[in-house]
């Protein structure tokens, strides 16, 4: 009898591993009940006179997209709003998170009533071309999901201050965070969630827990359509 090839049963069991465990994550995260748990108010909230509490909102903001259009966050109400910083010579962690980012979107893209934000944090690189080409790359065009730019001092002030995003890199000159910033109807942050990790499994859970909070939002404004 010839010998076994130890070797290369740990090589065919690796490959193996390799293309059925995120197969199998997509399989069991599809599978896992949603249970609605109403979200968090983020930020500083305060309490009127008359006791009705007046959580953070954020401040308008003007931009223009990939597609060199100027918006506002006029232009998202009634929405749900799922929003991020980027800068498109990010060799890493952007498009990591942009991918996990076009999952998702992927997910909503029939619902016009959820809508993507994605902030660039170096507009002084990043025209309306380079955003333009940029968006292509995750087909932001069918899916929702607006690429910007803008004024860099206005970008700064609302990543920190509105999205409470507030990573600062000591010594290089942008603000950087891979996380999604989930905005309310209302312009209230909801949840702030990374989207990446070291494991497949890590990544399955962060996006299963996108969706999640996404989902409990969209439940909260149909139960308050019912209750008219």
């Amino acid at each position: 009898m010839r010998s076994i090839d130890k070797k290369g049963i740990v090589r065919v069991a690796a490959v193996a591993a390799i293309i059925l465990l995120p197969i199998l994550g997509i399989f069991y995260l599809g599978k896992a009940k949603w249970v609605h748990k109403p979200l968090d108010y983020l930020g500083q909230t305060e309490t009127l006179p008359d006791g009705t509490k007046q959580y953070h909102t954020l401040s308008d903001i003007q931009l223009t997209d990939h597609t060199g259009k100027t918006i506002n966050l006029a232009g998202f109400d009634s929405c749900v709003i799922v929003a991020n910083i980027f800068f498109a010579s990010c060799p890493e962690i952007c498009p990591e998170m942009n991918k996990q980012v076009q999952t998702i979107a992927e997910k909503f893209y029939r619902n016009p009533k959820v809508r993507f934000l994605s902030v660039s944090i170096d507009p002084e690189s990043d025209s309306v071309p380079v955003l333009k080409n940029y968006a292509a790359r995750f087909r932001a065009d069918r899916l929702n999901w607006q690429f910007c730019t803008g004024s860099k001092k206005e970008i700064y002030d609302w990543v920190i201050n509105d999205l409470l995003l507030a990573t600062e890199q000591k010594g290089q000159d942008f603000i950087h965070d891979d996380k999604v910033v989930i905005i309310d109807r209302d312009k209230h942050v909801r949840a702030i969630l990374p989207t990446r990790g070291d494991k497949n499994r890590d990544r399955f859970e962060a996006l299963k827990r996108i969706e999640e909070d996404i989902n409990n939002l969209l439940y909260e404004y149909r139960q308050k359509e019912l209750d008219k």
